[in-house]
């Protein structure tokens, strides 16, 4: 059996859109789903000003890739400051919160949990 390479070019430019403090911008890039189970998402989000997002205790694993704005995510009791550059990798059921502190927009991957990976980390760019 011979592995195949497949390359694609990709090209993101962020638009100037205008969001006004406590609102939410989601939009969906990339899902691939085997039946109902989710193998992987990927969204650009936007969030506002003050936008504080509810506790979420996911089934996925989830990486975080900042890049423009500053915020503050807290897993479990430890609060992480955000700002561009930063990735951030939260394991699947692993207790999570995001507060924007300014306009703050990210990359949100959430993918099938790898039961290898217990710990969060992250590393700034």
């Amino acid at each position: 059996m011979q592995a195949s390479t497949i390359r694609r070019s990709f090209h993101l430019q962020l638009l100037p859109i205008e969001i006004q403090p406590h609102q939410v911008l989601n939009v969906e890039i990339v899902q691939h789903s085997d039946g109902a189970r989710s193998i992987y998402q990927q969204n650009l989000m936007s969030l506002g000003a003050e936008v504080q997002l509810p506790e979420v205790c996911d089934a996925q694993d989830v990486s975080i890739a900042v890049l423009e704005g500053t915020g503050n995510l807290l897993i479990n009791d430890e609060q992480i400051p955000l700002e561009p550059g930063m990735f951030v990798f939260i394991p699947a059921k692993t207790h999570h919160t995001l507060r924007a502190d300014t306009k703050l927009v990210f990359f949100l991957h959430r993918c099938t949990p790898d039961p290898m990976i217990a710990a969060p980390w992250l590393i700034n760019l």
